[in-house]
């Protein structure tokens, strides 16, 4: 991603756009997306109404309502789950690696955009082992103006008050390495949270320092690859 992701400090409550998921994304004008998040309304699921929206299970939770739902029980590759149309026109799907892993991502819509990608702002996640399909995790973005993008072995997803570093570790499993985030009063000032799914306790994080981790994550994410969709037609 060569452009800047634009922070929007004036934009509304941290919430995940249920709207912008799925067929949505493929129907959002390009000029809109390249400007700011969909208008966003709270995550539909009361699960996910219940927990902290600076939270990572909050992430994880919007993360499983937007992402594409796959039964691949009956598939032994990832050209299976093509030919049984279990990614269904308007989905879309990309071959990536990351880190050591190569990956199957599987949006449930794409959109140009204007850089010539055909991006998603989410995706379900699956690799092989022991040469049977394994879901990673699923994984969302909130809005056009965050494609997913991937670098150096991590994924990036954004929203205008949030940012996700996804690894995958030697297990398989789909971790979230960095998640900052922002929340504004109504003065315009911000409180910033430093999350990571390795244990540690940052609660205590000095506020100037973890503006710069969340600037930093924000310049990561700018300068990644966005992940390019092939589109399944009709």
């Amino acid at each position: 991603m060569k452009n800047k992701i634009l922070v929007l400090a004036l934009a509304g409550v941290m919430t995940l756009s249920m709207v912008a998921c799925g067929s949505a994304a493929a129907n959002t004008e390009t000029e809109s997306a390249q400007v700011e998040d969909e208008a966003v309304p709270t995550a539909s699921n009361e699960a996910a109404q219940d927990l902290d929206e600076n939270s990572i299970d909050f992430i994880k939770q919007v993360s499983n309502e937007c992402a594409p739902e796959i039964d691949f029980s009956d598939c032994d590759t990832f050209t299976d789950m093509l030919n049984k149309k279990k990614i269904t026109a308007g989905m879309g799907y990309a071959n990536i690696t990351v880190g050591d892993v190569d990956v199957f991502a599987v949006t449930s819509g794409t959109y140009d955009n204007m850089d010539g990608n055909m991006a998603g702002i989410d995706a379900t996640l699956f690799t092989y082992d022991d040469g049977n399909i394994v879901e990673l995790g699923k994984i969302c973005s909130g809005g056009t103006a965050y494609p997913i993008a991937t670098k150096d072995g991590y994924i990036y997803t954004a929203s205008n008050h949030w940012v996700c570093k996804y690894v995958i570790g030697d297990d398989n499993s789909l971790k979230i390495m960095e998640k900052a985030s922002v929340v504004y009063d109504e003065n315009g000032d911000g409180t910033y949270f430093y999350d990571s799914e390795d244990g540690g306790d940052y609660s205590q994080m000095d506020q100037e320092y973890l503006q710069e981790i969340m600037d930093q994550l924000f310049e990561e994410m700018s300068n990644a690859e966005i992940i390019n969709f092939d589109t399944v037609a009709e």
